[in-house]
């Protein structure tokens, strides 16, 4: 499986990040100037390509855009790779295999709703109630066995290494059940006694 299935999949549980191609599709389905479709859609990407090339989806100088195909491994899209795409290709060739398979984080989508005057996010962008508790099982079995081979393993360790293999889960989830779950499916006290020698990741 590559690179993008995989994200893609991932992210229809989770919503960590949304793509510019579900904006689009959302926006066109909402659209109430009464223009077709197609030119909603085509509209909704012209605003995103416009706050890409503005810098509208950077945080702190660096662009918060993920870019996924698999002919690249090319992984973020800057204003700089998305102005040499709009030189050299057709629009609508920049908008399906350039902007289309763009992503951006939740977080940033409410923000640039704001900005643009519409609607606020709507729940297909909201995480499936299921991910996050099914996400954390598979931590507490993955760390389970991780801490069967190294018992010493510190609290603040076995989040990294939790997160390093791409599960998804709060801090407060993590103290609460992962932690205290996985040490006992180790045969080890659910809470570690203070002073455990740090240990680092292998």
């Amino acid at each position: 499986m590559n690179r993008e299935i995989s994200f893609v999949w991932q992210q229809q549980r989770l919503r960590d990040w949304i793509s510019f191609r579900e904006i689009a599709e959302w926006l066109s389905e909402i659209d109430g100037r009464g223009v077709p479709n197609e030119s909603a859609r085509a509209h909704a990407y012209d605003m995103l390509q416009c706050d890409l090339l503005a810098g509208e989806f950077e945080e702190g100088g660096r662009s918060r855009v993920l870019y996924l195909h698999f002919f690249t491994p090319m992984a973020k899209m800057t204003q700089a790779r998305l102005q040499t795409a709009l030189d050299t290709f057709p629009i609508e060739n920049v908008r399906s295999n350039y902007l289309g398979r763009c992503w951006i984080p939740r977080h940033m989508i409410d923000r640039w709703l704001a900005k643009h005057e519409l609607p606020r996010s709507p729940a297909r962008f909201e995480p499936r109630e299921d991910a996050v508790v099914s996400d954390e099982q598979r931590a507490i079995k993955a760390l389970a066995a991780y801490l069967r081979q190294n018992p010493e393993c510190r609290h603040a360790d076995a989040a990294e290494w939790c997160r390093q293999r791409g599960f998804t889960f709060s801090g407060r989830g993590f103290r609460s059940r992962i932690w205290p779950q996985a040490r006992g499916r180790a045969g080890l006290p659910e809470q570690a006694s203070a002073g455990r020698k740090r240990k680092s990741l292998r």
